[in-house]
């Protein structure tokens, strides 16, 4: 399928692209701060630690999920259409398998420090986080510099939502309106209304109704 015969890019097209550079950005600030902020906790705070546990464990099933749609519906859709962005394809498959690696190092890290709140255990998954979010920084880099514009010329408005829908499907309905939260939660105004625009109705009554409650704190400029 060449450029050509792609449906002219709409609102929602727009949106849906924006809305991943969006989700990368939110991606790579939230685990900047959860690195830090764990970091920050003493031991004998075990409040403290099981509220930023409860953090991390949703940043972790959110960017799981985000990275689950692309590994079903962006890569071999790809892979089937554009030769010659095939290398950068498989770059970021690899990626993500790597991110998959260190996202198990945090599972593996995490119940400890919860149990003890000891330095060790804090400084050893302080540590696996750090190293995830290097990994994640270098892969949303390189998706939204190079990846996206080839997706663009390949993937027509309907695949675009599909991703999206799937994304969001994929996310039980209490937490919608908190993922569009920590989506939003860096954007400028211009970029929220353009990613509210192109959500239904509903969706779009509730945030306007709810959404500004659902704005992750911990996340917040």
């Amino acid at each position: 399928m060449g450029p050509g015969t792609l449906p002219a890019m709409t609102t929602a097209l727009r949106a849906s692209r924006h809305e991943t550079v969006l989700a990368h950005r939110a991606f790579r600030r939230a685990s900047a701060l959860l690195a830090t902020r764990i970091a920050a906790v003493r031991p004998g705070q075990p409040r403290r630690a099981t509220m930023l546990a409860r953090h991390l464990r949703s940043y972790q099933r959110a960017l799981r999920g985000h990275q689950s749609c692309q590994d079903r519906l962006l890569w071999p859709a790809l892979l089937a259409r554009c030769d010659l962005g095939a290398d950068l394809v498989l770059r970021m498959q690899a990626q993500h398998e790597r991110l998959a690696d260190t996202l198990a190092a945090i599972d593996a890290a995490l119940p400890g420090w919860v149990a003890t709140t000891a330095e060790d255990d804090r400084d050893r998954l302080v540590a696996a986080i750090v190293e995830h979010h290097a990994l994640l920084a270098e892969h949303v880099d390189e998706e939204d510099r190079d990846l996206l514009p080839l997706a663009a010329e390949h993937l027509a408005a309907h695949e675009w939502q599909q991703l999206r829908a799937l994304q969001i499907a994929g996310l039980p309905r209490p937490r919608t309106l908190t993922y569009l939260g920590i989506v939003l939660a860096h954007a400028d105004r211009a970029e929220r209304r353009s990613v509210l625009a192109a959500l239904p109705r509903r969706d779009r009554l509730s945030w306007y109704l709810l959404g500004g409650a659902r704005h992750p704190r911990w996340i917040r400029p």
